[in-house]
């Protein structure tokens, strides 16, 4: 596991200063799609481990995982700005399907 990564993002989610966006593909498609409101992705975030951190085109995107308010596992990729207090949620994986 990557631990520094994964209390990097706890602690931002900590932090009332701390913006967290979402990506038009994971707001408008994915969350609606597999039933994930905001307050699951928090939910995830707080908790998180972060299982991957890897490269996307020029980004790089650390793959948060936990279990949200019902205890559904979900992988949520995330880029963060540390210094800005800024974490961009790219999009949410629901791990228990395959959609």
């Amino acid at each position: 596991m990557n631990e520094f990564e994964s209390s990097v993002i706890r602690r931002l989610m900590k932090d009332p200063g701390t913006r967290l966006i979402f990506s038009p593909h994971a707001e408008r498609a994915r969350m609606v799609e597999r039933d994930v409101t905001e307050n699951d992705v928090r939910t995830v975030l707080k908790k998180c481990r972060v299982s991957l951190v890897e490269w996307r085109g020029s980004a790089l995107v650390w793959n948060a995982e936990s279990n949200d308010i019902d205890g559904r596992p979900l992988r949520i990729p995330v880029m963060v700005n540390e210094t800005n207090k800024l974490i961009v949620v790219r999009t949410v994986i629901d791990l228990t399907s395959n959609n």
